[in-house]
């Protein structure tokens, strides 16, 4: 770039600076004038004024003639010349006598800064017209104010320039709307500090609709400004809190259901201090005489008045349980008080008359309360409830002595089984087929614990599994199952499963004896370890460590009965997993109840947008698998194909579906 540098001076006192700075200064053009009418015929533009003091008239003379605002330097004997000069602070000044190096460096500071100032602006044009290319909202902020924005960003706010932006919000604080979950400041320490790549924001767009997204935070230390970069996420937002109606709300009554209450319970939202579980008496009597369409509506009534009984106690909450049944539960210690609640709920419902149409239905209330600190509320509550139909009371309290001698001797009866069992190496494994749904192959087992008899007959887990948990023996158990399923598929070409609970991830020394079994049987690509995850997780960073660690080893992971109303989406968003079972209350239901339905189309629908396989248990018959294969679903396992068996036969089982 070219500088023309214009020196005032009649009593031309710069003849030598000319040649002494022709190589010095590059691409500078240096003029000198102790002419007036040889001055204002070039003076129009002008990049650099120099003028002598002496020559001020001249200069107060041709102000009026120049284009621009030239870069001026005074040249003075001494301060008391600046008397002389109006405005002199906006002027650069050097003294005489002058020193032509002093102003050499003057001129040269100056065309060095113009250059940076052209480059940086050359720049920021090319970083605008390539962020304005970039399909997401972006905007730039300083330490107040918006100073940059690309079309994109214009578009969702309805504005068409940063000054529309800045009137609009006044500060960059004030961009984004307080949602929970979501962050508002943009000088947030979270955001300034964190890779987390979940922390969202909610922004009201040009039709006033809440949209979020998610958002990067890049600083520049350079100018000291921030590149914010917005990517819409409304969608999955929605579809979030879509699912979360569905697992989370009963679909009739409308009131949080008993997946909500454990989700609160696991985390620690709630603390429990009484809970009462209350159920309809002969409710199936009114549903066959009057019909179903009666029956909801006295469920919708009942919700509504027990609702409208703790309306004014906000320490009182109302869940709605499966069939006929509700929970009311308190967080504040108050035994009396509440007893009284629910006595006078159960004379209410008593004195109260529900009416359908022409129908007058007369209905009673059994309730179990608990407010036991030794053992879980929700089931000694129900402990009490069942007690309590069984005697024919209005309600009872669980006292600890409540069916603990039938417990003991369950307890007892199982422990001796178990021991026996591992005494005689009656421990044994089945096999239950997965089909896949394109293929109708069978590409993988599950293996499932058994326990023989003395007398030879085979037992489910359900008898002994969760004694086996109590006696401190659940570990040994599963410990045996992976052996076991290592061996026997040690030399098959099938991946398979094996089933583990928090209790053995817990475990010390639990990893240790995985990573021996993979050493001793080469199975590690074609093993799955399944996973519950249920309300017993109490440190969720172990589990993913654990899952991270059987990644790496070559195995692959699948989450058991998701969508059992245990499942915990936000957690499962950072665990490593392959594969997603749906829980078998959805799959066998799948066919008659809409909810179960629509849940299971969710999480299909969920698993696919991770790139997750899913797994359909408790496929009876054909309608199920007709419904979870137009679904989407994988792979399917139930009786429909194969009960477990005690030796994985793939080409029996072709045959018999063959045959079929």
């Amino acid at each position: 770039m070219h500088y023309d540098v214009y020196i005032i001076d009649n009593l031309v006192k710069f003849n030598d600076f000319k040649e002494y700075s022709k190589d010095k200064i590059k691409n500078v053009n240096v003029s000198l004038f102790f002419h007036f009418q040889d001055l204002i015929e070039q003076i129009e533009f002008v990049d650099i004024l120099i003028v002598h003091i002496d020559s001020m008239e001249y200069f107060n003379i041709i102000e009026k003639y120049l284009k621009t605002e030239p870069y001026t330097i005074f040249i003075i004997n001494d301060n008391s010349d600046l008397k002389n000069i109006p405005n002199s602070k906006k002027y650069d000044i050097l003294y005489n006598p002058l020193d032509f190096d002093k102003l050499i460096y003057k001129i040269k500071l100056y065309t060095d800064n113009i250059r940076n100032h052209l480059q940086l602006k050359k720049e920021e044009e090319f970083s605008n017209s390539i962020i304005n290319n970039i399909n997401y909202p972006i905007f730039s902020i300083d330490a107040e104010q918006i100073i940059f924005a690309n079309d994109h960003f214009y578009e969702l706010t309805n504005c068409y320039s940063t000054e529309e932006l800045n009137e609009k919000y006044k500060n960059h604080r004030n961009i984004f709307e307080k949602e929970e979950g979501c962050i508002t400041n943009l000088n947030n320490e979270l955001l300034n500090n964190s890779k987390d790549k979940n922390l969202k924001v909610c922004l009201k767009d040009a039709q006033n609709k809440k949209r979020f997204f998610s958002i990067q935070k890049i600083y520049l230390s350079h100018n000291d400004t921030s590149i914010i970069v917005l990517n819409d996420i409304s969608h999955e937002v929605e579809h979030k809190h879509e699912l979360y109606k569905l697992l989370y709300t009963d679909n009739l009554t409308k009131f949080p259901n008993r997946a909500k209450l454990i989700e609160d319970l696991q985390n620690n939202t709630i603390n429990l201090k009484a809970v009462a579980l209350l159920n309809i008496n002969s409710f199936k009597e009114v549903n066959d005489f009057f019909g179903h369409k009666v029956g909801d509506s006295i469920l919708i009534d009942v919700a509504k008045l027990l609702s409208n009984s703790i309306r004014n106690c906000d320490y009182l909450k109302l869940y709605k349980f499966p069939s006929d049944n509700y929970c009311i539960v308190s967080t504040i210690e108050s035994k009396d008080d509440f007893i009284e609640l629910i006595k006078k709920i159960i004379e209410s419902i008593y004195k109260k008359v529900f009416t359908f149409e022409h129908y007058e239905i007369d209905i009673r209330m059994t309730a179990g309360i608990s407010f036991s600190d030794k053992n879980n509320k929700l089931i000694t509550a129900d402990i009490a409830l069942q007690t309590a139909k069984k005697d024919h009371k209005d309600y009872l309290i669980f006292y600890d002595e409540l069916d603990k001698f039938q417990e003991y001797e369950n307890n007892m009866f199982w422990t001796k089984k178990l021991k026996s069992a591992f005494i005689n190496d009656n421990i044994e494994v089945y096999f239950q087929p997965l089909v896949n749904n394109e293929t109708l192959n069978v590409d993988k087992y599950e293996c499932l614990v058994r326990l023989i008899d003395e007398d030879g007959k085979v037992v489910a887990p359900f008898f002994f599994l969760d004694i086996s948990k109590k006696s401190n023996q659940y570990t040994k158990l599963t410990k045996i199952v992976i052996e076991k399923s290592f061996k026997k598929f040690e030399n098959l070409p099938f991946e398979f499963s094996v089933n583990i609970s928090y209790e053995d991830i817990e475990n010390v020394g639990f990893l240790d004896f995985i990573k021996e079994m993979l050493k001793k049987y080469d199975v590690k690509n074609r093993v799955v370890f399944e996973i519950l995850e249920d309300e017993n997780i109490k440190n969720y960073n172990l589990l993913t460590s654990f899952i991270d660690e059987i990644k790496n080893l070559g195995c692959k992971v699948a989450i058991d009965d998701f969508g059992s109303g245990y499942s915990n989406f936000e957690h499962l968003l950072k665990m490593n997993v392959d594969y997603l079972k749906i829980d078998s209350s959805l799959i066998k239901n799948i066919a008659k109840n809409e909810n179960s339905y629509k849940i299971a189309k969710t999480i299909i629908e969920f698993a696919k947008n991770l790139n997750l396989k899913t797994i359909a248990e408790y496929v009876e018959n054909e309608e199920i698998f007709n419904i979870i294969k137009e679904l989407g679903a994988t792979y399917s396992q139930g009786y429909y194909f194969s009960a477990p068996i005690p030796e994985p036969n793939i080409y029996e089982f072709k045959k018999k579906i063959t045959n079929e």
